[in-house]
């Protein structure tokens, strides 16, 4: 079973991405700030990481920053504020994929799907 860290601080939108996934059967840890994203990431594995970019206590980018400065890992950014990242700034950033936050429940599950069974995945804005 696969395990996902969700960072985000809005509860709702935590909620609701945690749902999705808990319904596709992952195992699923949630941080409302980065920092305490990170400390969750220090003392767990995970094979998936997605997080918000604009939160207080450090951002998507820094935790970003952090998590590939200790192990590789897929990891999945997302914005209520579409960001629009080239694919291949977000590869050199160490980011697999950029969404909006109003991706539809389909699509994030497959992008989640993807990103867990291919490793070295292309970076892809959505």
């Amino acid at each position: 079973m696969k395990n996902i860290l969700i960072i985000d601080d809005n509860e709702e939108m935590l909620n609701t991405f945690k749902q999705l996934l808990l319904d596709e059967g992952y195992r699923v840890s949630t941080a409302n700030n980065g920092a305490t994203g990170m400390i969750l990431f220090m003392r767990q594995s995970f094979d998936l990481v997605i997080t918000d970019l604009n939160m207080p206590e450090m951002s998507g980018f820094g935790v970003v920053k952090r998590i590939n400065n200790i192990i590789k890992v897929p990891i999945i950014l997302m914005s209520s504020n579409y960001l629009p990242v080239e694919p291949d700034v977000a590869k050199l950033m160490g980011i697999n994929a950029v969404i909006s936050k109003t991706i539809g429940d389909h699509d994030f599950c497959e992008l989640v799907k993807y990103c867990l069974e291919d490793k070295v995945c292309e970076s892809k804005v959505f």
